[in-house]
C-alpha cells in the first residue's frame, strides 16, 4: 500500500516527508515549557537554550532514543499533521513513523493513539536503518548485505541490512550530545570558563576532528570563573578532541561487535561495498578515514549524511513496492 506521510521524531531534529512533496520539513526538535505549558517550539525554542528565564525549561521530545517529553511529542504531531486533517486534499492520511530501534511497544501504541484521535487513517513503522540506507542510495531490494554506521545526536551504532530487513544491529543510547556535555566540562576544568550548550556545540562544529592531525583554536565566550564576570578564552582543538574521542571509541566498538558476528557471505558484501556512514555526526571531519583505520573496511560517505533518513523516508513513501517491503503496518 501507499503511505502519505512519514515522520521522524529525532532527539535533535524533527523531519517530515510526504508522498506528494518528498522530504519537506526539518526543524530542531526542542520545545520551551513554562509551568508545564509549551511557549515555544523548534528554532524559537532552540534559540532560548541556555538563556531561559526562571521557570522556563528547554527540552527535547526524545532522549536516548526514547520518548522523554510526551507533551512535546503531542505538540509536534499536532503542528505537523493539522494541515492534513483539516480540509486537506488527503482524506484520513496514512502515516509512517521512523523507529530507531529503541522505541518500546507502549510508546508505539501511544503514538498510534495520538494520531488516530486527530483523524489519521492507518499507521505504520519504518526502521530508521532502512530509511537511512534508502536515502544513501542503497538498493534495498537486493539480497546483498548493506553495512550502515549511524552517529546521531543521542544514539550511535551500526546495522546490517539485507532483503529490506535489519538482520543485526548494535546500538548505544548516546551520541554526539555526550561530546557536547564533555566539552562544557573540559572547558570549565582546563580553561576556567563556564560555557553553555550552544557555545559547546559551536566549538564542536569548529574544532572537532576524528583524526588528530591539526591543532587549532577557536574563541569562546562565557563566565570567567576567576573574576565572576563575562570573559573569553581561546579553546584548543585538543580539548574538543578529548571530548569526542569516547564517543568515537564507542562507535568503533559497535562496528567491531557487528562485523565479527556476521556470516562469511555478508563479510564479503561488506568488504566489497564498504560501510555507509549516516547521521548528522558523520559529517565530523575525518570520520570516514578514522573508521577505515580502526576497522580496515572501506567507508562510503553520502552527501549530507544527516539527511539520509529523511530522504529515504520520502523515497519509500513514493515507491509502493519498497513501502510494502519495509513498512510494518499497525
Amino acid at each position: 500500500m501507499l503511505w502519505d506521510i512519514g515522520i521522524e521524531l529525532g532527539s535533535g531534529t524533527v523531519r517530515m516527508a510526504t508522498r506528494e512533496q518528498g522530504f519537506c520539513f526539518s526543524a530542531p526538535s526542542h520545545g520551551a515549557l513554562r509551568d508545564g505549558k509549551l511557549i515555544a517550539i523548534g528554532e524559537e525554542a532552540l534559540d532560548m537554550l541556555g538563556r531561559t528565564p526562571p521557570g522556563v525549561t528547554v527540552c527535547r521530545p526524545m532522549v536516548g532514543g526514547v520518548i522523554a517529553e510526551p507533551r512535546l511529542v503531542g505538540q509536534w504531531l499536532t503542528r505537523l499533521l493539522r494541515p492534513f486533517v483539516n480540509g486537506s486534499r488527503v482524506t484520513r492520511p496514512q502515516v509512517v513513523f521512523l523507529d530507531n530501534g529503541y522505541m518500546r511497544q507502549s510508546e508505539r501504541d501511544s503514538l498510534v493513539a495520538a494520531v488516530t484521535e486527530m483523524g489519521i487513517g492507518r499507521c505504520g513503522f519504518l526502521a530508521s536503518d532502512l530509511a537511512a540506507a534508502a536515502g544513501a542510495g542503497c538498493d534495498l531490494r537486493g539480497a546483498g548485505g548493506i553495512g550502515l554506521v549511524n552517529l546521531g545526536a543521542d544514539t550511535l551504532g551500526c546495522a546490517l541490512v539485507a532483503g529490506a530487513r535489519t538482520l543485526n544491529a548494535v546500538r548505544r543510547p548516546f551520541g554526539m550530545n555526550r561530546a557536547v556535555e564533555e566539552i562544557i566540562r573540559l572547558v570549565r576544568r582546563n580553561d576556567g570558563l563556564v560555557i553553555g550548550p550552544r557555545t559547546a556545540e559551536d566549538l564542536k562544529l569548529q574544532l572537532a576532528d576524528a583524526l588528530p592531525e591539526r591543532d587549532v583554536t577557536a574563541r569562546a565566550s562565557g563566565l570567567d570563573m576567576a573574576t565572576g564576570f563575562p570573559g573569553e578564552r581561546m579553546v584548543s582543538s585538543r580539548t574538543v578532541r578529548q571530548a569526542v574521542e569516547p564517543v568515537l571509541q564507542a562507535l568503533y566498538g559497535c562496528c567491531l561487535q557487528l562485523t565479527q558476528a556476521v556470516s562469511e557471505e555478508l563479510c564479503a558484501d561488506l568488504s566489497e561495498r564498504g560501510l555507509v556512514l549516516t547521521g548528522g555526526g558523520c559529517a565530523l571531519s575525518g570520520l570516514a578515514q578514522a573508521v577505515e583505520q580502526a576497522l580496515g573496511i572501506r567507508c562510503v560517505l553520502p552527501e549530507a549524511p544527516g539527511l539520509c533518513a529523511g530522504k529515504g523516508m520520502a523515497a519509500i513513501l513514493q515507491d509502493e513496492e519498497l513501502s510494502d517491503l519495509t513498512v510494518q503496518p499497525v
